[in-house]
């Protein structure tokens, strides 16, 4: 389920989240959450890049030794046919020197697991940037922050910039870099102390700085574990499976490289989102919609366990602006848990608000969320086809009907509301875009 509104902003960003300003004497204001979002579409980006390329990589590589094999066999069998009379045949020779260079390259080369390494370290590469960009727009938005940097700089520096503008964004900048430098314990500490709030307070926060630990070992030693990864990983209280000593090596993995993009995730849009809140309470209406905004997509994409996560946040946040925001996260929250077969879990969850006293909208989430589809059709045909948030898009889009769409119940409800089956008008809706599809293969 989606809030209604939409927040409308002037943007004038870039796309690594950052802004311009035809006039540098201006404030220059960023928004949290396009750098929370550009972050996330990164992370989404290098998921991507694993899944298609990383597979592709090893039936590459298994069809290269298949070829090999292949020429290795015929050139041997027209060498092996040659007496020792016949004429040298030098192309044959040739031949089969080039074979054996290119299998001995192809037994020492794993594109695979190279490519894996890669988009392991750039995962937190791409966090790095993402703390550096948060610091750079909490400050920005509340420059009451500056008053916390404590760096010294002469009279003479001070001279060499234009204006006071200039001087504080070169102080910030190397604040930041400063922070960059530290490790992630260490920078949690350093927010936590700039902006008086615990951060480190949650379940994952051991394993997200193991997988931290281990990015270090692979941009440094090629996953070699060294005494520091084991006393970092002590310290924050991560168990390690099973027997690991200082010289084992280290490996990645489908399961553990995916897992790693799922926390780092939700690390950042825990991290984003508590400093945001910290630092300007006046805006927490606008973050609880950017957090539902998430998770909606998150729902609609299917990543259950990231949508899981971020509504268990929004639900615990100290403040959420509205009864029908708090509503909203609860039913998104239902839907993930609903999707995983979880449905003592989702009982649970809703039967903590009383649905009762609530717009035919949430009635309508909890019905179809409890499997009680006969009322559900009721429920829809009284809201007809305008409620306060559900209007005739949200049937074909919202993830809150995938189940409920296959239903009859849905069907005929569907018909009797709008006057027309949901068939005919998914396939009017098919049409339109297969229109906007022909106009993009033109252009």
């Amino acid at each position: 389920m989606s809030s209604k509104e939409d927040i409308q902003t002037t943007d004038t960003s870039n796309n690594d989240g950052t802004d311009e300003s035809t006039n540098d004497q201006e404030t220059i204001v960023f928004k949290v959450d396009k750098v929370i979002d550009c972050f996330l579409h990164r992370i989404l980006d290098i998921e991507d890049c694993a899944k298609e390329y990383i597979p592709a990589a090893l039936i590459k590589h298994s069809e290269d030794a298949k070829k090999l094999s292949d020429e290795i066999s015929n050139n041997k069998t027209i060498l092996d046919s040659i007496d020792d009379g016949d004429e040298v045949d030098v192309a044959s020779l040739n031949a089969m020197r080039k074979t054996i260079r290119d299998i001995e390259r192809l037994s020492n080369s794993n594109p695979a697991n190279t490519l894996e390494k890669s988009l392991f370290v750039s995962l937190f590469a791409s966090f790095d940037k993402f703390i550096g960009d948060l610091v750079a727009v909490l400050y920005r938005q509340n420059p009451d922050l500056y008053k916390n940097i404590n760096r010294e700089i002469t009279l003479s520096e001070a001279l060499k910039f234009n204006s006071i503008l200039e001087l504080r964004e070169t102080v910030l900048d190397k604040e930041i870099e400063s922070i960059r430098r530290k490790s992630y314990v260490e920078q949690f500490k350093e927010l936590e102390n700039r902006f008086s709030i615990k951060l480190t307070k949650f379940n994952e926060w051991p394993h997200f700085i193991e997988m931290a630990q281990r990015r270090n070992l692979f941009t440094h030693c090629d996953g070699i574990v060294s005494k520091q990864y084991l006393d970092v990983c002590r310290d924050v209280g991560h168990k390690i499976k099973g027997e690991c000593n200082v010289g084992d090596q280290l490996k990645i993995g489908s399961d553990y490289f995916f897992r790693s993009c799922m926390q780092v995730s939700q690390v950042a849009v825990m991290l984003g989102h508590t400093l945001w809140r910290k630092s300007a309470s006046e805006t927490i209406s606008e973050s609880d919609s950017h957090l539902s905004k998430l998770v909606f997509d998150y729902l609609h994409m299917e990543h259950w366990p990231n949508a899981i996560s971020i509504s268990k946040f929004a639900l615990g946040l100290p403040n959420i602006a509205s009864d029908e925001m708090g509503r909203i996260f609860t039913v998104n929250y239902a839907i993930a848990l609903n999707s995983i077969g979880e449905e003592q879990a989702v009982r649970n969850v809703l039967d903590k608000k009383d649905w009762s006293a609530t717009t035919y909208d949430f009635k309508l989430a909890y019905e179809i969320l409890t499997n009680d589809y006969p009322a559900a059709k009721k429920t829809m045909i009284k809201l007809g086809k305008q409620g306060e948030l559900i209007n005739e898009s949200s049937y074909h889009d919202w993830p809150l009907f995938r189940d409920f769409r296959d239903s009859e119940e849905f069907f005929s409800g569907y018909e009797t509301v709008f006057g027309y089956k949901y068939s005919s008008k998914l396939s009017e809706i098919a049409g339109e875009q297969k229109d906007e599809l022909s106009q993009l293969e033109t252009e």
